[in-house]
């Protein structure tokens, strides 16, 4: 079951980023405060607090795995985080000075080889040693800009979830289900919330959008079953007419075989129907509608049997396909399968991003083909999820948890995101 990336290799070459930044920043810091003679305790104190984030960095990717920290770790990854992310805004602006002040060195040492250079007039050199302070005291005042930010990020903004609705045209959806309303959650990673609350927001904006049905596409926990009980109670209470199904993710697999059986039986036992590598059938009027949900495939994982999920399924019913790893849509779904649509999530739209005016953008978009949003091929569509949860930082910058909610269209004519 422990089929996980490893990343000893990716812990090193961060923890050498993180220690170079600090390297780097503190000791900018260290001689701007010596050059204003200020304490020494103002650079020193620093210094203490960086080598107690090394400790506490270390601290995790030695209990346990990057992609699998709950409880504890992610406390301490929390402050690691806001300790070292905001100095890399800082280091691109401190690395941008040093690069023009060694151009301009070199220049003034290519002109001495040339030309005799006359002192400037002591007026000159006053003004010019005057503008250079200004803008340095100003650079450091600004660089608790970052800090903000991240700080936000992980207090205010990490768990505003944010509900988007999809008017989804189905090209071969029955009338009976024309205006149908799924609601869609994913990688809640239970491990990384610090208590029921977050959930509990979540489930308390469900009940309010009364959807038809309710569907889960993976990573109930970050590592442990054990977990489950921070969101048992609130997902027991999840209710839809049409009911409440959900696959499995990645992250539900980072475990013995003895502990991944305890967190299906965990997930079953609160009136969620758990579909793995099959399918369920919804009638309304007369006609049907197939939920169909793979185990997970992707990410070194390869536990989803699509055939067989789709096994009894006819020809001409409109299918709906939970997966949770998004590769899947390119690698089996496309144009090999009567999947009308697949919803999905894994990405977590990256955590951090832009999203202004209808312009998005993350880091997850050089990692994933399909990282967030909707996305069509022909009449087939796949909807990626942002998630509610986090794995590694918790944070979320510009990419808000998101809650999902889709109304099936029989006969419309384009999609429409609002």
């Amino acid at each position: 079951m422990n089929q996980q990336p490893n990343i000893l290799l990716f812990s090193v070459i961060l923890g050498a980023v993180f220690l170079l930044l600090d390297l780097y920043v503190l000791g900018h810091w260290t001689q701007y405060v010596r050059r204003k003679e200020m304490n020494p305790w103002w650079h020193r104190s620093l210094w203490i607090v960086g080598t107690v984030m090394a400790v506490f960095y270390w601290v995790v990717v030695c209990r346990r795995h990057f992609f699998r920290m709950d409880g504890l770790d992610v406390t301490f990854f929390g402050f690691v985080t806001l300790w070292y992310l905001p100095k890399l805004a800082i280091m691109t602006v401190l690395a941008f000075r040093d690069v023009i002040r060694g151009f301009k060195a070199l220049v003034r040492a290519l002109r001495q080889k040339t030309t005799p250079i006359h002192p400037p007039s002591k007026p000159g050199v006053l003004a010019d040693s005057s503008r250079r302070t200004f803008l340095t005291n100003t650079a450091w005042s600004l660089s608790t800009v970052p800090y903000v930010i991240v700080g936000n990020g992980m207090w205010r903004t990490l768990y505003d979830f944010q509900t988007i609705n999809v008017d989804l045209n189905i090209h071969r959806l029955p009338k009976a289900f024309d205006g149908m309303r799924i609601a869609q959650i994913s990688d809640i990673h239970a491990g990384s919330f610090p208590d029921h609350r977050p959930f509990q927001e979540v489930r308390r904006i469900l009940d309010a959008l009364k959807p038809d049905m309710i569907v889960i596409t993976g990573d109930f926990v970050n590592a442990r079953p054990g977990e489950m009980s921070l969101i048992a109670k609130d997902l027991a209470k999840l209710n839809a007419p049409h009911g409440v199904f959900a696959t499995l993710g990645n992250h539900d697999h980072y475990h013995t075989i003895a502990e991944h059986k305890e967190l299906i039986a965990g997930i079953r036992s609160l009136s969620v129907d758990l579909i793995i590598n099959e399918h369920r059938r919804i009638i309304e009027g007369g006609s049907t509608l197939i939920i169909a949900g793979t185990d997970n495939t992707g990410f070194k994982q390869s536990y989803g049997k699509l055939g067989k999920a789709l096994h009894g399924v006819l020809e001409d019913e409109t299918t709906i396909l939970l997966a949770h790893d998004p590769t899947l849509w390119d690698k089996e779904v496309i144009g090999a399968t009567n999947i009308d649509v697949m919803m999905a999530g894994h990405t977590h739209g990256g955590q951090l991003g832009v999203q202004l005016l209808g312009f998005e953008w993350s880091p997850a978009q050089y990692v994933y083909k399909q990282w967030a949003g909707l996305y069509a091929a022909g009449d087939q569509k796949l909807y990626v999820n942002r998630g509610i949860g986090t794995v590694g930082p918790p944070l979320r910058i510009g990419i808000p948890p998101e809650i999902t909610l889709f109304t099936l269209r029989a006969s419309a004519t384009s999609d429409h995101l609002a």
